[in-house]
């Protein structure tokens, strides 16, 4: 068996198992929070494993897939607790903390130790804050306490959208440093995967001084991030720590961002496809051009094309809500599409097309403008394809097979009065213009 097959079997044994091994963990450790942690260190320590060369022949035979998922979340609870009992014993020592003090303030939470640890961790968490200049600090809070839309806070504070989303995440990496620091820890280089609060904490974590800033805390600091994207020609599948699955089509991007109460998904590019892992506890939300898709459990296709956001509904149903406050309710057979001007309109079941077709190597055009279709194909394209404006508005209806797309180009003057040609120079585009008249 190949280290890459084993690597899959792993990692679909632990999305199989998410939940069985999130209550396998809470009986180990006592306590159900920390468990959906370290179950997605668990995932991590996964595929970190699946992208490391050195351990390709170490991969148990698939049989073993699913018992040695469980040792790596039994060695990780483990190790868990034993930091856990570290902390405790190296606070309750420390002559500096005055621990009757802590436990008068806080009487009936855990032990003293955990108490006054997690003050001190909270405490790093606001001078990070305070270090930061107040635009960021105002945008970071907005975003994470209040909840605002970050193209409302673009439009409060005068800036573009991708600069608050820089500003939250410099206050993000600021936070995630200051606990570094916290610990001891050098502060590591950002590769788009964070550590799990669990990690950073290293310690229980549930008694603390100010509920309410621990609450606050906990929307601030994400347990799991990463970043995927595609290139030309290629599509992928990814699964994520709960058990959800992401199917990114070519030349696509997306930012993923899980907290304790939510999972949220920054579609930055092209399509992807979501298989959404039912969590009651914790909402699932894309986000793209401003708009908001809100799930708990389904499976739908969001895209972007052309400055619109086009949503399609295989199963279950999602809320879609535009940037400017209009909602729509999809369910299964619907879809959606909210144009560069925010202007709304839906298709009912039996009038949508087939659900991310080019899952299945085809692309669906129903009055579709020459101009989008041709957009579309650049994504598989090898070389620059290119569309006259004379030509850009022709309708196009059809099915298109993306393996066949060179060939169905080629043949496209038989359908619609344009001509192909190919320019000269580095790179050779295919350029597609309106045929003159004779």
């Amino acid at each position: 068996m190949s280290a890459q097959l084993s690597s899959i079997l792993l990692l679909r044994a632990f999305q199989d198992s998410y939940q069985d091994l999130v209550r396998f963990i809470a009986r180990r450790t006592g306590s159900t929070h920390d468990a959906r942690e370290l179950a997605h260190d668990t995932w991590l320590r996964l595929a970190e494993r699946a992208e490391s060369p050195q351990h390709g022949g170490e991969t148990p035979p698939e049989p073993a897939a699913r018992a040695y998922v469980y040792e790596v979340a039994e060695n990780i609870a483990i190790d868990h607790l034993r930091r856990r009992r570290r902390g405790m014993e190296r606070f309750a020592t420390a002559s500096h903390i005055d621990a009757d003090d802590c436990a008068a303030r806080e009487p009936g939470t855990h032990d003293v130790a955990d108490l006054c640890a997690h003050r001190q961790a909270l405490d790093a968490v606001d001078a990070a804050l305070r270090k930061l200049p107040q635009r960021s600090r105002d945008i970071f809070l907005a975003d994470r306490l209040e909840g605002i839309g970050h193209a409302a806070l673009a439009e409060r504070y005068g800036v573009s959208i991708k600069t608050v989303e820089r500003e939250v995440m410099r206050a993000l990496d600021s936070i995630e440093a200051a606990l570094h620091r916290w610990r001891g820890d050098a502060v590591p280089v950002r590769t788009g995967r964070r550590r799990a609060l669990s990690t950073l904490l290293g310690i229980a974590g549930l008694g603390i001084g100010s509920a309410v800033l621990w609450q606050a805390w906990r929307q601030w600091v994400p347990d799991y991030q990463g970043s995927l994207s595609t290139a030309i020609g290629r599509i992928r599948s990814q699964a994520l720590p709960d058990g959800s699955r992401l199917t990114l089509d070519a030349d696509s991007r997306a930012e993923v961002t899980y907290y304790a109460a939510r999972r949220t998904v920054r579609l930055l590019a092209g399509s992807v496809f979501f298989d959404v892992a039912r969590d009651e506890s914790r909402p699932f939300v894309v986000t793209a051009l401003g708009h908001e898709i809100t799930v708990l459990g389904t499976r739908f296709e969001a895209a972007l094309q052309d400055g619109s956001l086009c949503v399609a509904v295989q199963s279950g149903r999602v809320r879609v809500r535009s940037s400017g406050g209009e909602e729509r309710i999809l369910g299964a057979g619907d879809s959606a599409r909210i144009d560069a001007s925010r202007r709304f309109t839906t298709a009912h079941p039996g009038e949508a097309a087939a659900v991310a077709s080019w899952r299945e190597g085809w692309l669906d055009f129903h009055h579709v403008p020459l101009g989008e279709v041709v957009s579309r194909l650049a994504r598989y394209s090898p070389r620059p394809l290119r569309v006259e404006p004379d030509a850009a508005s022709l309708p196009v209806f059809g099915r298109v097979q993306i393996a066949q797309a060179g060939t169905w180009l080629r043949l496209l003057p038989g359908s619609l009065p344009v001509q192909v040609r190919e320019e000269t120079g580095s790179p050779q585009a295919i350029v597609i213009a309106r045929r003159s008249q004779p």
